[in-house]
């Protein structure tokens, strides 16, 4: 190991499981160390708020108690349950991980970090999240509020959202684990100190548990650490989607698996890299669809949706087709609007369509 980074691990430590016990939250995912509890919690919080992910844990549990039901459960399905929460390659990896963990492991959540860490969707952070919470094994969990405390305790110049960085907080988190105190109280006090206490714009360093050993408590230095090395690039989009509806159907389609919300459903789409008029899109859409006429777009509706990393402008038209297309793209399927509630949207799309009675 390089050389200590934390000057007294086991008094820190120590500080961080007496707060713990006095101040954690209770959180359903805490009423136990079952793995699969444990699993679910962590892949439902990432880039998620606790009060808003809560739901859609207890949603998941109560439709799929073990392992082995969300491994039998249909792709449509898990996607459907996790309509909402964004992110969607999350699902789609808890689907296929449960489903080794049933064909592999015969349904027991594996104990062994290198194994956990071989699941799809699982990286560092959550293998040692499952490895220690679940099973009490020293394996550091270092997530965003652990980056954070760390860099503070430390007084870190080096950018978390760089190699080195994060190695530093992530052998300081395994410097406070060689105090052989339980890793599963441990971790989990560090995440809620960053979560509670060392907040991101306004810590709280007064209440803080380890204010004597923080190299920057009380300081406006503080407000300025962790650093980062710069911000994401964000691209632009412009998604326009149309409802084409015959005969009480509507036309849909599933979206891409190496894209945003991916395996959710979808309108016919006309994609550009900068803004395009009604009537382009129309031309776009009768090549498409193979239409004799180009059709007629109306109500058109504009929607603007943030991600992390892109910029969408949406504008969802609707328009009444003569005739069905013929040939029907292979990607394409009709189903009736009554129908529609079986499958997940991306959130713009179904608020559009359940705003129109669909």
């Amino acid at each position: 190991m390089d050389q200590k980074v934390i000057a007294l691990p086991y008094p820190i430590a120590q500080s961080l499981v007496s707060w713990f016990a006095l101040h954690a939250r209770e959180l359903p995912w805490r009423e136990g160390c079952d793995p699969y509890a444990i699993w679910l919690s962590e892949i439902i919080l990432q880039q998620t708020r606790v009060d808003q992910g809560l739901q859609y844990y207890l949603r998941f549990l109560e439709r799929f108690p073990t392992v082995t039901d969300l491994a039998r459960a249909s792709e449509d399905e898990v996607l459907r349950l996790w309509q909402g929460l964004g992110y969607y390659s999350r699902a789609y990896h808890l689907h296929k991980a449960a489903q080794i963990i049933e064909q592999k492991h015969h349904g027991q959540f594996p104990s062994d970090y290198k194994t956990i860490q071989s699941l799809p969707g699982i990286g560092a952070y959550t293998a040692g999240a499952i490895a220690s919470f679940a099973f009490d094994q020293p394996y550091p969990a270092v997530d965003g509020n652990v980056l954070r405390v760390i860099s503070r305790l430390l007084a870190s110049d080096l950018p978390i959202d760089t190699p080195a960085g994060q190695k530093l907080c992530t052998q300081a988190v395994e410097e406070l684990l060689e105090s052989k105190l339980s890793p599963r109280i441990l971790g989990q006090a560090l995440i809620e100190l960053g979560a509670l206490i060392c907040t991101p714009k306004s810590p709280q360093c007064d209440q803080c548990p380890i204010q004597a050993q923080c190299q920057v408590a009380g300081l406006p230095r503080a407000t300025e650490l962790p650093l980062k090395r710069g911000k994401l690039k964000i691209r632009t989009r412009y998604l326009n989607f149309v409802c084409c509806e015959y005969e009480r159907q509507i036309l849909i389609g599933k979206r891409d698996r190496n894209d945003i919300w991916r395996g959710l459903y979808q309108l016919p789409l006309i994609e550009s890299e900068v803004p395009i008029h009604r009537e382009e899109i129309a031309e776009q859409l009768q090549a498409l669809l193979h239409l004799s006429e180009t059709p007629s777009l109306r109500s058109p509706q504009n929607q603007r949706h943030k991600l992390s990393h892109q910029q969408l402008f949406i504008t969802i038209y609707q328009t009444e087709l003569l005739a069905p297309p013929h040939p029907l793209p292979k990607a394409l399927q009709w189903v009736a609007s009554s129908e529609l509630e079986h499958y997940a949207f991306p959130i713009p799309l179904k608020r559009f369509l359940e705003d129109r009675g669909m």
